[in-house]
């Protein structure tokens, strides 16, 4: 089995600066250009699944002969505040509940949640215990709602500068095999890996256990230009491992987002393939 090629969608307007290749007005109309473009899947930004009917999604990307390579959640952080690790339980306990809404479209379109920046930050004085225990607590209640209806559950290391103690590839490994659940995965990301990890091939190896979803973006969020980053070391780890799940485009949609898109599949076709 070879590995399955998506990009980042959102289907509303955002500032260019968000790392999310293929945008449109619905995500019937990403759809329509992933298949066209030859992508396996694509990759929805989902603030609030009350927005929008599971069966209908489904039935687009059955149209378009396409999966649905993850349920990203970094939008309800960004435009709503809601964060596993805030202050108020209040709003902790209504992400984990968002959160279990994603995991039932997630269901839906067999797919998997992906949690990065819905993760929160760190408050002042708070210590990186301290972190690590609120966010415990906060997965192991989505985690146990991810195990009762089979949804994967993966999480994503953030660099140094966007976010908080789980940094590096090992020091997010760690956290999720103290839960010992096969449906808590990870998300490995080049962006937060150059930064991170000085090995990055070792570092991928680290996760190989847990890898469903491999994110491939150069430094500043862009695509690849093989200046910055031997991504090519990267694509040999995975093909040696025979890594067959997902490697998604995540890059700002530059010089336009068709360009983007198109570029980025041709990469990996040629650096992953």
């Amino acid at each position: 089995m070879a590995m399955k090629f998506s990009v980042c969608t959102v289907d509303r307007p955002l500032e260019a600066v968000s790392p999310f290749p293929l945008r449109g007005t619905s995500y019937e109309e990403c759809a329509i250009v992933a298949e066209n473009l030859g992508y396996d899947g694509i990759e929805l930004q989902i603030q609030d699944p009350a927005q929008y009917n599971p069966k209908e999604l489904k039935a687009t990307l059955d149209r378009h002969n396409l999966g649905c390579s993850a349920i990203t959640t970094g939008l309800a952080y960004l435009y709503e505040g809601m964060s596993m690790t805030h202050p108020d339980k209040k709003v902790r306990m209504a992400t984990v509940e968002r959160l279990h809404r994603q995991l039932d479209l997630a269901k839906e379109l067999n797919s998997q949640v992906l949690v990065g920046y819905l993760r929160g930050r760190k408050q002042p004085g708070m210590s990186d215990e301290e972190f690590e225990d609120i966010l415990t607590d906060s997965v192991a209640r989505t985690l146990e709602y991810a195990v009762e209806i089979q949804c994967p559950f993966v999480m994503e290391q953030i660099n140094r500068n966007d976010g908080d103690v789980f940094c590096s590839t090992e020091r997010t490994m760690t956290f999720l095999e103290k839960f010992n659940c096969d449906l808590l995965l990870y998300n490995g990301d080049t962006y937060h890996m150059i930064t991170e990890d000085p090995d990055v091939p070792g570092a991928i190896r680290r996760s190989l256990g847990k890898l469903v979803l491999f994110h491939v973006s150069d430094t500043g969020r862009l695509l690849p230009d093989d200046k910055h980053f031997n991504f090519h070391e990267a694509a040999k780890v995975l093909k040696e491992a025979n890594y067959d799940k997902w490697v998604s485009i995540e890059a700002k949609p530059w010089p336009t987002s068709y360009q983007c898109s198109r570029t980025g599949l041709n990469y990996l076709r040629r650096v992953f393939g």
